[in-house]
């Protein structure tokens, strides 16, 4: 009875999982189109050249200027999320719980809590 009520609470905690996956993954494709423009207008504003790329950071001239957009995309990105990531953990009440802090009060609950010592 402990082990199925256990395994109950395994499949709750896991329900939304598939849900939150396509969400990030629909984020993760916005943000990188977002990205895909940026790069695209930080290359014809004359802010990034190829010449940069190519004679300063030593990438070979094989990859072309698409990949070389796909790079920069790629790092804009990640820089993004990382300062959405800051943003969460400043503005949202649950970024800024703390862990670690003992309480009796638990936000899982306990499968074997059934009130038999």
């Amino acid at each position: 009875m402990r082990l199925e009520k256990r395994q109950q609470e395994e499949l709750n905690k896991r329900k939304g999982l598939a849900t939150r996956t396509v969400l990030m993954t629909i984020w993760l494709a916005i943000c990188f189109a977002i990205a895909y423009f940026i790069a695209g207008y930080l290359f014809e504003g004359g802010y990034l050249s190829e010449n940069l790329f190519y004679n300063d950071l030593r990438i070979p001239r094989s990859v072309s200027a698409n990949g070389l957009k796909i790079i920069v995309s790629i790092a804009i990105v990640t820089v993004m999320q990382i300062v959405f990531s800051f943003g969460f953990v400043l503005a949202s009440p649950e970024g800024r719980r703390r862990t670690g802090d003992a309480t009796l009060h638990s936000r899982n609950k306990d499968p074997f809590d059934d009130g038999h010592y």
